[in-house]
């Protein structure tokens, strides 16, 4: 009996690794789809302000999202509820990966190793794709 107990445990654990994938990889698409075609206009689009001038527009990291800077002074920062609901899955998904770890063989190591490793590289993508525009 403990061995099945065991072997369901490491299941429910990898499951939930998995889906810890998903709010990193929301953060993604929702920093991609923040920088648009072109982030100073996708800046003019989002304003609630009445300045329609940007001074600087910046595809952020952290927060994953988009800094705009208008002449006014005024600064928007998109992206922190997907940041921190990124980082909160990939602390779970850290944690998680650790209990599994402890569970079966070789292969079973490996298997938990993936969405940990998938979380990094959507980590990378999302620090590698910031980019700063300064408007003349």
């Amino acid at each position: 009996m403990p061995v099945k107990r065991a072997s369901a445990t490491w299941w429910v654990l990898l499951l939930l690794a998995v889906l810890c994938v998903f709010p990193v990889a929301t953060a993604a698409i929702s920093q991609a789809g923040d920088a648009g075609a072109d982030v100073v206009d996708s800046c003019r689009d989002s304003s609630d302000t009445r300045d329609r001038e940007v001074s600087s527009a910046e595809i952020t990291a952290m927060p994953a999202g988009r800094h705009c800077e208008w002449r006014s002074g005024v600064e928007t920062q998109t992206g922190w509820p997907v940041t921190v609901a990124a980082l909160i899955g990939s602390a779970i998904c850290l944690i998680v990966t650790a209990f599994a770890l402890r569970q079966g063989g070789w292969g079973r190591r490996v298997m938990s190793l993936l969405p940990l490793i998938a979380i990094g590289a959507i980590w990378f993508v999302i620090w590698s794709s910031t980019l700063f525009v300064i408007v003349d």
